[in-house]
């Protein structure tokens, strides 16, 4: 296998080192958001009909805490896909983390608005998170695809060439077998010299 080098790291530890930035960064996220989209109060003032949006925003902390957990399990997938080498881990991390961060934003859209009360300072931080968190995982995910194709590559030329193999063992052993087996074979007794 070629080893390529991007900032003094081959694609392999920039792959594994993906999947444990993804871990640590989720659990700060998760601990950070707590506080604010954790207390909010839900109950409709004045019977008034709940929208999408007052929906989303009331369960906005349970979504990005079960989103987090399966982040969680799909990064320690990738650990070990790395580790064995299946491209289908990390094709799952690659998607699983765009689908993550695309939530992630829709969710700080609804939830990060002067109407709820926090001061700039904070909304700002939380804008600056996100945005940093989806930069890194940018810049990780340059490891992990490539690392994909090198893994794919791999595996396929191995495949291609336990095919060919399989396939020239079995023409190697079509040709010492006979060409009709269910054919009777013809018997000629040696010839008897009558003195």
């Amino acid at each position: 296998m070629r080893r390529q080098h991007w900032f003094g790291m081959n694609v392999q530890l920039g792959t594994f080192l993906s999947g444990v930035f993804t871990i640590f960064v989720t659990n700060m996220y998760v601990v950070f958001e707590e506080k604010y989209m954790g207390q909010r109060n839900c109950v409709p003032e004045n019977n008034q009909e709940k929208t999408m949006n007052n929906f989303i925003i009331c369960w906005s902390y349970k979504i990005i805490f079960c989103l987090s957990i399966i982040t969680v399990f799909v990064s320690c997938f990738l650990l070990y896909s790395v580790y064995a080498q299946l491209y289908q881990g990390m094709v799952t991390y690659v998607v699983w983390i765009i689908f993550y961060e695309a939530v992630n934003s829709l969710l700080q859209a609804l939830t990060n608005n002067p109407n709820n009360g926090s001061p700039v300072e904070v909304r700002v931080l939380r804008w600056f998170g996100l945005i940093s968190r989806i930069f890194m995982h940018g810049f990780w995910m340059v490891f992990v695809i490539k690392y994909v194709h090198i893994v794919y590559r791999n595996q396929m030329q191995s495949n291609v060439t336990s095919y060919s193999r399989r396939l020239s063992t079995i023409v190697e052993s079509k040709r010492e077998r006979p060409h009709y087996p269910n054919f009777p074979k013809l018997y000629y007794p040696s010839r008897v010299h009558i003195k």
